[in-house]
């Protein structure tokens, strides 16, 4: 059997340059987070040191609290924040509201649900809820831009079709 004349076989150059582009993209997907955080980027793959148990090292006194981690908070208030977002809620605000709903997403501050800062260290809240409002802020800005960029593009190519339909509907006349 032959195969038709319109199916062509994919080569090895094409079938490595897909290959490298897959590669590259999935790169990027996954140092883009890590260049965004730099704070992720320099923490190692071993376990995070323990505090050791026991009595109070000579000279400390036993009743301070534990140290605050604010690498840790930082880490956490972010990653919280960019998983309440509502990134549809927002994408619709700027893309329906146009720049009110971009005012609207920097204007609104996202505050951390109560139940997250249970027996967490007056410091850790401090910290997290910084890295929570700001990222949280960010997503918001960020998902209404797209929104109003959104809706810019769709009303350029809405606006580029009707003149076009316009000057085409009308007769062309030639004078001699």
């Amino acid at each position: 059997m032959t195969r038709p004349a319109s199916v062509r076989t994919v080569g090895f150059r094409k079938w490595a340059g897909t290959f490298m582009v897959v590669a590259v993209v999935s790169g990027a997907m996954i140092v883009s987070p890590l260049l965004e955080h730099p704070v992720q980027a320099q923490q190692g793959w071993g376990p995070p040191p323990q505090q050791p148990w026991g009595p109070p090292q000579p000279g400390a006194p036993a009743y301070a609290p534990p140290p605050v981690d604010a690498g840790r908070a930082l880490i956490e208030g972010a990653q919280d924040a960019r998983a309440d977002e509502n990134g549809t809620l927002w994408f619709f605000a700027g893309c329906l509201l146009g720049l009110i709903g971009v005012v609207i997403a920097v204007v609104a501050e996202p505050t951390p649900p109560p139940a997250r800062m249970m027996g967490k260290s007056p410091d850790y809240l401090t910290i997290y809820t910084q890295a929570y409002r700001s990222e949280g802020k960010s997503a918001q800005l960020r998902s209404s831009l797209w929104g109003l960029g959104t809706a810019v593009v769709v009303g350029v190519v809405i606006y580029v079709i009707l003149i076009v339909t316009i000057l085409k509907s009308q007769p062309t006349t030639y004078a001699y």
